[in-house]
C-alpha cells in the first residue's frame, strides 16, 4: 500500500500584507485579547494548605474562587495570594446536599492574574491537579 504524501505548503495563499482592507482590519482586531475562560461557572471553594483536613460548612479553609478546568483532574483557581508550585492543598467544595467534598491537589503553576480588572488587585491564578476526582 502506498501513501500520497500531502505538502502542507501546497495550499498556501499569498497574502498582500499592504492590502489596504487588511490593514484595516488588522487595526480594528489589533486591541482584542483571547478569552478562554468557556463556559465554566466560577464557584467559591475553600483551600487549605496541606491534605491533612476536614470538610465541612465550619471548615477553617481559606475563602477562593474556582474559575476554571485544565482537561481531566485539572483545576483552575484565583486567590489573592501566590502559591507555589509543587504545594499539596486541599479544596473543600459544598455540594447542593450541604455535604463537602475534599480533593487533594498539587499546585502545578501559579502567575499574577493578566485581565485588566485584575491589575493592581493581587489577583493570582493557579492550576492544580487532582489526585482524587
Amino acid at each position: 500500500m502506498t501513501r500520497r504524501f500531502n505538502d502542507p505548503t501546497s495550499k498556501l495563499v499569498d497574502v498582500d500584507w499592504d492590502d489596504p482592507r487588511l490593514q484595516d482590519l488588522l487595526r480594528k482586531i489589533e486591541g482584542l485579547r483571547l478569552d478562554n475562560r468557556g463556559t465554566f461557572k466560577a464557584r467559591p471553594v475553600r483551600l487549605h494548605l496541606g491534605w491533612h483536613v476536614t470538610s465541612g460548612p465550619d471548615s477553617p479553609g481559606i475563602p477562593v474562587t474556582m474559575v476554571g478546568d485544565s482537561g481531566p483532574g485539572g483545576l483552575v483557581i484565583k486567590t489573592d495570594f501566590p502559591l507555589q508550585p509543587g504545594e499539596p492543598v486541599t479544596l473543600d467544595r459544598m455540594l447542593a446536599t450541604g455535604v463537602g467534598s475534599l480533593l487533594q491537589c498539587d499546585v502545578e503553576r501559579c502567575k499574577s492574574g493578566s485581565r485588566p480588572e485584575d491589575q493592581g488587585h493581587g489577583v493570582f491564578i493557579s492550576w492544580l491537579r487532582a489526585h482524587r476526582p
